[in-house]
């Protein structure tokens, strides 16, 4: 297994064809920088160890389990604490990474509306720090082996990551301010939503945002105002009405959005639309109709 050595001073950038670059970044005793400001924005995942990221009128303190967003044109530099400096990861892009279309440009865009910068993030959650371990990890591979197709797939990997921090934190910012516990489960909420059509267990839910069944939820129904069961039930009629409307299959329907017995799919989108499902078709066509003429 190659080590990687420390380093001593910031490592000199090696962009993509896509401007994208992801690289290990273990910071020596003796590691060093100037404040400077860069053309490219930095998103970066600590590690290890201790620090501060020093701009020209703040002192951010950053540790590991965090990750944090540095945008271009922003002086700053990198300190480590003595005795246990930082080891990061971070991928660098430019904001023509995001260019060309629509859809990429939005990516960016929302990102930075909703993603602070220079605010460390806390990866409290499993499924959160897992997901972004995990990003970071394949990019870097793909950085590294650089075979064919893999700058398109570095750059597929940092869209979805960063598609995956809006959303989770627009989520955190549904739960109350005062109680810092609560967010530990934002991610947990992401993943009902990604995975909504299998079958999901409280038990799993409460690992993944590291709280015990009963604190999980109580903390569920405190900021969404809603059971486990009545949040996926939700989720599962809703996806189930489009592929309805798209498919006019009721059974392919309902197993596809996760409700794994059709009696059970058909009260319950009884009881939430007050419409059985052949007569939501029929209305949804019918007012499309009417629409048309």
């Amino acid at each position: 297994m190659k080590v990687i050595a420390k380093r001593k001073r910031p490592h000199r950038h090696h962009f993509t064809d896509l401007g994208i670059d992801i690289f290990e970044s273990r910071h020596s005793e003796e590691f060093s920088m100037d404040i400077d400001e860069w053309d490219f924005h930095k998103l970066c995942a600590i590690a290890k160890g201790n620090g501060f990221i020093e701009t020209q009128n703040s002192m951010v303190p950053i540790s590991a389990n965090q990750l944090i967003y540095l945008p271009a044109r922003v002086p700053h530099r990198f300190l480590d604490q003595r005795g246990n400096p930082l080891t990061l990861v971070l991928v660098c892009f430019h904001d023509h990474t995001f260019a060309g279309n629509d859809a990429a440009l939005e990516v960016l865009s929302l990102f930075r509306q909703h993603f602070p910068s220079f605010s460390p993030f806390d990866l409290t959650d499993n499924y959160g720090r897992l997901k972004i371990k995990n990003s970071f990890r394949a990019m870097l591979i793909e950085h590294m082996q650089r075979r064919d197709g893999g700058s398109t797939a570095v750059w597929c990997q940092l869209a979805e990551l960063l598609i995956f921090l809006t959303r989770v934190i627009k989520e955190q910012r549904k739960l109350p301010d005062t109680d810092q516990r609560a967010m530990a489960f934002a991610g947990s909420l992401y993943f009902i939503n990604k995975n909504f059509y299998r079958p999901i267990k409280v038990e799993e839910l409460a690992d993944l945002a590291n709280l015990s069944y009963r604190r999980y939820t109580e903390e569920f129904k405190r900021s969404t105002g809603k059971t486990v069961t009545q949040y996926l039930c939700e989720i599962r009629v809703e996806y189930a009405k489009r592929v309805m409307l798209e498919t006019g299959d009721i059974v392919y329907a309902a197993f596809e959005s996760g409700f794994g017995d059709l009696a059970h799919f058909y009260r319950v989108f009884k009881k939430m639309t007050g419409s059985t499902p052949k007569r939501f078709i029929c209305n949804q066509r019918l007012q499309q109709q009417t629409m048309n003429v």
